[in-house]
């Protein structure tokens, strides 16, 4: 053995090796992470597509479910304007019928009031006739005539008399449903204006 060789195995012999990895050892470590990378990004890619497909179908019932809601408030939208506009028509009726039963009123009241008069009046005129001399006094066509004007004076007071309390009947719960109809219609009008924001927001 030359001297040159017997240098380079002592000196082989004193180095340590830095790996004790084949090369197949070695590829083999690479190849498992190039095979869990192409695993994961699989696994990846249907969770992708999964994710995507889940979100489209939420996407898809929310516009359906948009859709119904804008439908449905529109809808009561429509239904509650509808009613407004019919209270609001039927207020101006009612309110148009208590000013023509006050008006009625007020003509059967004076019609009474002159009549009662006309009562008076003829009761009075009866009253003169006893004041004939007794051997005067007689049952003739005047006074005849002014006894049924006594009673059909008395028969037209009682007529106008429960027609009055009638009309004020009448008035009385015409004044009630026309508050009912004044609070339903502020509460529709209330309603329409909170439904026409929630549409809008909506």
């Amino acid at each position: 053995m030359s001297h040159r060789s017997s240098e380079f195995d002592a000196v082989c012999g004193n180095v340590h090796t830095q790996s004790h990895r084949f090369p197949k050892q070695w590829a083999a470590s690479s190849n498992n992470y190039l095979q869990a990378a192409r695993r994961h990004c699989r696994q990846a890619w249907w969770l992708r597509s999964a994710v995507g497909d889940e979100c489209r179908t939420v996407n898809k019932k929310r516009a359906e479910q948009s859709g119904a809601v804008n439908y449905a408030l529109r809808e009561r939208v429509a239904e509650t304007n509808n009613l407004y506009r019919s209270l609001r028509s039927s207020l101006v009726a009612t309110t148009s019928e208590l000013e023509e039963l006050a008006m009625a009123r007020q003509q059967v009241l004076r019609e009474l009031h002159d009549n009662r008069a006309r009562k008076r009046r003829t009761e009075q005129c009866l009253l003169n006739r006893t004041q004939r001399p007794a051997r005067e006094a007689l049952r003739d066509t005047a006074e005849v005539m002014l006894e049924h004007e006594l009673t059909k004076l008395q028969e037209t007071i009682d007529m106008q008399a429960v027609s009055v309390r009638e009309i004020e009947a009448r008035t009385s719960k015409l004044q009630k449903l026309k508050k009912a109809l004044e609070s339903d219609l502020l509460d529709k009008k209330q309603a329409l204006e909170v439904d026409l924001g929630t549409l809008q927001m909506h």
